[in-house]
Formats: structure tokens, sequence, C-alpha cells
């Protein structure tokens, strides 16, 4: 019997992780709008994809996409397959990939940090991930940041097995490999920081690279080309050279060089970012880095910081900085945060004095940020204050609080369960409450509600002063972005077309029919991505504002 129970416990724990991730992830994966701007144009590419089956060239519209390969084109393409036609207008078959692939990384987690924490601190921190601030919103995403995050998480466990000796066979070097084209057909070279940072730095401190040969570099190079190759070649043909032009040329120089679209900030931004991005487990941070510098020059630890240190310093540097960009090192992180947690629990360390107090202060800022947005965006962009925020918030405030009481006397396991569970209550009360009751951000599914009324009118659709994606993945591909006056011209000789023209770019700035007349069809709200309220009226053939109803 004992024999049975101790087959069993693994696939257990695999078991449990699964589970505890697919209730942290999946709330809120439909009832969170569409946002602007990454995500709209991912989803809106591979919905063409999917209808096109050109599986090579990336188009948003008609303009080749070329910042990133297709991997999660891909995927998110495959995952409309899969649902059917019916649901192409559906944000959350986009986000399937990314929530698949951020359950699989908790459940990764623990494997590759069995090596280098023991398996009960690596399964504990593949746990601790399902309730990671970062990680619960890129799993809600159709973005890359979700499934590099677990090609990373793949790379980095095979290369740890390699470096502490323990490779047997061709298995991790098949899992490193395959990871390694994996991400390149996500994020190109994007995979590389945190590959290159351990290499390297298990280089300088102890002068040996020679264990990189259990990973059959010869075969396991020729393998990851085997799979990622194909598709470069492809787009750089059909492209005549303009995607490597475009993705390192434009896309990668203009992240290094400077801050590309305004994402511009100065270094330590993410070191700041921190204390809300790896929310909730700043608590264990300060008994976290007193660990790690403990036990620095053991093999693990080095591997360790080499997967976060130079690519966080790296980060640091670069001009544009994004809060989802640290998410590959983050693993490293809850690994380390995975063994401090592990000593409270065998009673080697107390939460305590000056780690103790500087982990509660460090939990602290996350909370109120959170619980704030959850309180104040039906407030401020909604109809007003939602009770099921407010006790969403308070809730989740209420049990991070307890947390910390039962740390500090030493109940450690329930107060980090309280501490997890705070945690998903935030973000669910966030993402499947607060956010889709802010109806003033989300501009573009309005419109096209607004335009349903109106069965009789044809597309495409005509945008003037909201030059969105989420706008053409909810008007339709076709969706034309002209200014005013072009506008006008069309619906002056175009009879049934339609146009929403923005009142600031109206040559009269719509004097003639002040905004709320009654009649007048019109959507106000918060163009988030620029910062700047908008209202936008709906126009038709032959120029005329669009009274309720139009058609007959």
């Amino acid at each position: 019997m004992r024999t049975l129970a101790r087959r069993l416990a693994p696939l257990l724990i695999l078991l449990l992780i699964l589970l505890l991730a697919l209730l942290a992830f999946a709330p809120g994966l439909d009832q969170l709008p569409v946002t602007d701007r990454d995500e709209a144009r991912y989803a809106q590419a591979s919905r063409q994809m999917a209808e096109s089956g050109d599986w090579i060239d990336i188009r948003f519209q008609e303009e080749p996409r070329h910042k990133k390969p297709a991997g999660i084109y891909w995927a998110q393409a495959a995952a409309l397959r899969a649902a059917g036609p019916d649901h192409a207008g559906d944000i959350w078959v986009y986000r399937l990939p990314s929530l698949a692939a951020a359950v699989l990384a908790c459940l990764a987690l623990g494997w590759a940090g069995r090596p280098l924490v023991g398996g009960p601190a690596a399964w504990l921190a593949g746990a601790m991930a399902a309730a990671l601030f970062l990680l619960q919103v890129e799993a809600r995403i159709a973005k890359t940041d979700a499934a590099l995050h677990l090609a990373t998480i793949l790379a980095m466990g095979a290369l740890a097995r390699a470096w502490l000796g323990q490779v047997r066979g061709w298995g991790v070097p098949a899992i490193f490999w395959t990871a390694l084209a994996a991400g390149l057909l996500i994020k190109g070279p994007l995979v590389l920081p945190p590959i290159l940072g351990a290499i390297l730095t298990v280089a300088l401190f102890t002068r040996r690279l020679r264990w990189l040969g259990a990973l059959r570099p010869l075969p396991g190079l020729a393998w990851a080309l085997l799979l990622a190759l194909p598709w470069y070649v492809a787009i750089l043909w059909v492209s005549e050279g303009q995607f490597l032009a475009a993705s390192l040329g434009t896309d990668l120089s203009a992240k290094i060089a400077g801050g590309q679209e305004s994402h511009g900030a100065p270094p330590g931004s993410y070191l700041l970012a921190f204390w809300l991005t790896f929310w909730p487990w700043t608590v264990l941070a300060p008994l976290a880095a007193a660990l790690a510098w403990q036990r620095r020059r053991s093999p693990e630890m080095l591997f360790l910081l080499g997967w976060a240190v130079p690519g966080w310093l790296l980060l640091e540097a670069v001009p544009t900085k994004l809060l989802h960009y640290p998410l590959p090192l983050y693993p490293a992180l809850l690994l380390i945060a995975g063994a401090a947690a592990m000593a409270l629990l065998r009673g080697e360390r107390r939460f305590a004095g000056i780690a103790g107090w500087a982990g509660a202060a460090g939990w602290l800022p996350g909370a109120l940020i959170l619980a704030g947005a959850c309180i104040a965006l039906p407030m401020a962009a909604g109809d007003g204050a939602a009770p099921a925020t407010i006790a969403g918030a308070l809730t989740a405030l209420a049990l991070g609080m307890a947390g910390l009481v039962w740390l500090f006397r030493a109940r450690t396991a329930t107060g980090l369960a309280a501490t997890g569970l705070s945690a998903l209550v935030m973000v669910w009360t966030l993402v499947a409450v607060a956010l889709p009751r802010a109806t003033d951000l989300w501009v573009s599914p309005r419109l096209a509600q607004a335009t349903a009324q109106h069965a009789c009118l044809r597309g495409p659709a005509i945008v003037v002063g909201y030059p969105e994606p989420s706008a053409v993945f909810h008007l339709g591909r076709h969706t034309q972005m002209v200014d005013a006056q072009q506008a006008l011209d069309i619906l002056a000789q175009s009879p049934g077309r339609f146009a929403w023209i923005e009142l600031s770019k109206l040559p009269d700035g719509g004097a003639d029919l002040p905004p709320g007349q009654p009649g007048v069809t019109q959507v106000s709200g918060f163009n988030y991505s620029r910062g700047k309220p908008v209202t936008l009226r709906l126009f038709t053939a032959p120029g005329r504002p669009a009274a309720l109803p139009v058609c007959p």
C-alpha cells in the first residue's frame, strides 16, 4: 500500500496543480473584452490566417505583420479552427493558447525546478505560479508571452539538468532543443537571454562549458533548425526579405535604441514594478533574497541567479519597457521563493524580524493598488460603485492580511494558502467583474453593438478618429480608417454605407448636432491607448448623423 501511495503521489500533485491553475486562470477569459493594442492585432491576424489558410504570411487587414514569428498565430488560428467559424468574433477562443501555456507552465516549473531546489520546493513553486499576478494577466491575453514563458521553463529545466550532470539519454536534449525551436517560432531571439545568461554566469564563475556537451549540440541544433528554419525561409521568400528587415531592423532595434511607442522608462523601472508584477509572492521576496545570498556559491543557486540576474540587467538597460518583459525570468525567482517557503514549512527559518516585516511591507503596495483598481474602475469608467467589486477587493485584502498574521505566527501552510487565495480572489474580481464594468474603456464592442441596431447598413465600416485595432476586430477585417473628409466623400457616393466619426475630427466639431441630442446614435468613452476621451457619432449616406431607427 505504501509503495502504491508513493507511486501515485506525483500524479496526485500534478493533478492538484493542474486543477489549481485552471481555477486560477479561467475566470474572466470571456468576460474581459479584447484589449488594445497588441491583443487585438494578434487575434485579428490569427482570424485572417484561419480564414485564408495562409500559414506563412501574417496579415492585419492588408498590411504585413512582420514583428513576430508565426508560432502564436498558428496556435490561435488552430484554436479558431477547432472552435468553428461561429466563434470568430469571440476573444476567448484566441486566448486559449495563452491559458493552456500558463497552465502547463505551472506544471513545467515543478519539473524544471526539481534538480535546483528539490521536488517539494519545485512543486510548491509551480502551485505558487498560479497566483502570480503577471502570469494571471498573461494567461488571459491573446499574445506571445505566456507561450514564451512555457518554452523558457522547459529549456531552462533541461539546461539545469545538463549543468548538474543529470542527463541520461536523449530525452532531456530533445526537450531543450524543441523548447528552443518553439521559442524561436514564438518570439524569435527573445527566448535566448535566460539561456545565455545562465550559461555565461556559470562559465564566468566556474570556467566550465564542457557540460553543454550533454545536450548533444550538433544533432540538437540540427533538430531545432529543422523545426524552426522552414517557416523563416518561407517568410523571407514570400516577403522578399521584408520580414527580417521589419522584425529585427525596425521592431527590435527600435526597442533597443529608444522607447518604442512611448514605452520608454529609466533603469530601475522593473525593480519598482516588481512589487506589483510578482505579487503576492513579494511577501517572500526578502526571505528569498537572503536565502539566495546564503546559497550563492552552490551550483544550483548559481544557475538560478544566472537565469534571472543577467536578463534583468539587460531589460533595465533597454529603453523600451513593458511590464510583461521580465516574465521569462520570474520562474527562477519563483523557485527561490519556493525554496524559502519550504524552509519556513520545515521550521528552518522564521517569518519574523527584518525579513518578515519587509515581506509584509512588500506585499502591501500591490494589494492596495489592485484593490483600489477593483473598486475605482467601475466608479470612474462605468455606471458607479459596484458592490461585487467592493466585496471582492475587501475579501482579498482580508485574506491577505490574515495570511500575514498566520505567517508571523509560524502557521506557514495556512498563511501561504491564504496569501495565494487572496491573489486569486483579487484577480478574479479585477478581470471578471471590475474591468468588464468599466464600460467607458471598451469603445469598440459598443460601436459594434450600436451598429448591429441598424440591420440595413452595409459595410465595410468606416472609422474616423479612433484608429484602434480592436475596432477592426469588432467591426470587420475591411474596416476603413480614413479622415473625416474622406469618410463624408465615401458616404456621399455610397448608399447604405456608414461611418463612425469622432466629433473633434469634423470640420465644425459636430456643432450642427450637439452631443446627447435625442435620436442621434453615438458612443462616448475613453481611449486608454492614447489617454484621451472620445465621442464617435454614427453617420450614414449621404453624410448625415444617424437617428434611431435608420432602417425602415
